[in-house]
């Protein structure tokens, strides 16, 4: 299906859309770096030195020094954007985020353009998309999540338009689009497979398409090339083999569990929506579902690496939220197959496909579960969901549109709580370092630490370096600094003598990443849900002195 607006009219919709998007992320232009930000921003400062040496550095991120080479797990686009940027507008946090606004717009934009091959409210599909917590959370990030689902959009509009005109601009356009996709995230290489279904199912004449749904493959393999004449290695093998090769969860049962609520929590909507979705007599089936999940998590007492019940008794308020997000994942799969059974066309096919690749990607393929990995879906789910209020309305299922509006007010609510929430837990680690500077004075630019992501690049801005776990050194009367909510901790050396302690001024009743109330947004390592709503503990700090 094709939709076509008035000209004036579809002006207005992209205008409007490309609007919210700005005021909904543009409150969080000043974030602290966050998590895996600074390895993109590291690896943009050695591009400004060296273009194409872009992994040339050696760096500890995983407890020792190691080759960026081996630590980065993805290639290096959105890094050549990111110098861009910092050129042209500095290093600071609003001129980075203010630069990555542009391909959270196209990712909307583009969901828009799509949407006018699947169904016939454009408007609504992006709204879908930007009123989501993984859009709003990985919108507000520097990683290279959402500029590889923006070159995901376009390419699918040039591919699909391309081929029902019969334009070879336009599927050279796609191809490049496609090689992009890939080389910003390796998970973007899947869009080939994806985009060579459309076209079989499609049957168009093989000729048309083949040899630009080659080109992508020719690209990476270019890539890989250069990356093993640089490094000795192909980077995408050992990227791979990373994905396939380490697991955070425990046993499949607690990940499909946890892929499910994820699904359903990064795209709030979904839950809220059921409803209206499905009518009362089957939105009953919800009901049901819903015990059922809650019942199978604590019989199990232990969902991924979170125990939902022990001996102090069952966290019941954990349980419901994970109930209710479960049921919004399952929704979704609801969703495809109904859109199947209804219509039957290349594009349910090609929905269905969308969404179960990168569902069995995350939750069997990946090492980990995360929200940036549920996001390649995010569109494919906006358009399922707007295909079925409009096939509601079809077929006299009253008036879904203005009910639509409460579960997208819904879902945008919690993403911006969420967005905050994390907004806040960045800033809670550059806040740490800040006072952690101020309390020790000279000591601290020749203090050591222990923990990543953020605060170590706060740390080295201010002078400290990191202690490598396997070749740890300290000095008498050196400081040492652990950051006690972080990854890749271990004992220090030496004999050591408390000197204080701070505590982080993070949120203390919503969270995206905290292992004590089972929140794992970036790593399901540390908790099967993608964020927590309920007491959160300060983020403690302990500062140790070296005798």
């Amino acid at each position: 299906m094709k939709f076509q607006l008035k000209k004036p009219e579809e002006w207005a919709s992209l205008l409007s859309v490309a609007a919210l998007t700005v005021v909904c992320l543009a409150p969080f232009l000043g974030k602290a770096f966050h998590m895996d930000d600074p390895l993109f921003i590291w690896s943009a400062r050695q591009i400004q030195s060296h273009p194409l040496d872009f992994y040339g550095f050696d760096l500890n991120w995983v407890g020792g020094m190691a080759p960026m080479s081996k630590v980065m797990e993805n290639p290096p686009l959105a890094s050549y954007y990111l110098a861009l940027v910092g050129w042209l507008f500095g290093w600071s946090e609003p001129a980075l985020h203010a630069g990555f606004l542009l391909p959270a717009l196209m990712v909307v934009l583009g969901t828009h353009r799509l949407a006018r091959h699947f169904c016939s409210h454009p408007f609504q599909a992006a709204l879908a998309v930007l009123a989501t917590p993984v859009f709003v959370l990985c919108g507000t990030g520097l990683m290279c999540d959402v500029m590889m689902l923006a070159f995901w959009v376009w390419a699918m509009c040039f591919w699909m338009e391309g081929l029902e005109k019969g334009s070879r601009a336009e599927l050279f356009i796609s191809a490049l689009l496609m090689a992009a996709c890939a080389m910003t995230k390796y998970f973007g290489v899947s869009l080939a497979p994806l985009l060579l279904a459309h076209a079989l199912l499609g049957k168009y004449p093989v000729r048309r398409w083949l040899p630009f749904l080659a080109a992508p493959l020719v690209i990476l393999g270019l890539y890989q090339w250069w990356a093993f004449r640089l490094y000795g290695h192909g980077l995408l093998g050992g990227a791979v083999a990373y994905a396939v090769g380490v697991r955070v969860g425990v046993g499949l049962p607690g990940r499909l569990l946890t892929s499910f609520a994820f699904m359903g929590g990064c795209m709030a909507v979904l839950p809220a929506a059921v409803p209206f979705l499905w009518g009362a007599r089957r939105a009953l089936a919800a009901i049901p579902a819903f015990a059922l999940v809650a019942l199978a998590s604590v019989m199990m007492k232990q969902v991924g690496v979170f125990k939902v019940a022990d001996g102090q008794g069952v966290r019941w308020g954990y349980v419901l939220q994970l109930s209710f997000w479960v049921v919004g994942g399952l929704s979704l799969g609801a969703l495809a197959v109904a859109d199947w059974r209804r219509h039957k066309t290349t594009a349910s096919l090609l929905l269905i496909l969308w969404v179960a690749g990168t569902f069995v990607f995350t939750s069997v393929l990946n090492w980990t579960v995360s929200g940036r990995n549920i996001l390649p879906m995010l569109p494919a789910a906006a358009l399922l969901l707007i295909r079925r209020v409009e096939a509601r309305a079809r077929f006299g299922g009253g008036r879904p549109w203005p009910l639509l509006w409460l579960p997208l007010a819904f879902s945008l609510g919690v993403a911006l709580l969420a967005g905050w929430a994390d907004y806040r837990l960045a800033g809670s680690e550059r806040a740490a370092v800040s006072a952690f500077q101020q309390r020790a004075g000279p000591d601290a630019q020749t203090a050591c630490f222990e923990g990543h992501w953020g605060f170590q690049y706060y740390m080295e801005q201010m002078g400290a370096a990191p202690l490598d776990e396997f070749h740890p050194s300290l000095k008498p009367n050196q400081v040492i600094v652990i950051p006690l909510n972080n990854c890749y901790l271990f004992r220090p050396p030496g004999n050591l003598e408390g000197w204080f302690q701070y505590e982080g001024e993070s949120p203390r009743w919503l969270t995206t990443m905290n292992e004590h109330v089972g929140a794992g947004y970036y790593s399901d390592g540390w908790g099967p849900l993608p964020f927590v709503f309920g007491r959160v503990p300060m983020a403690q700090y302990a500062v140790w002195r070296a005798r």
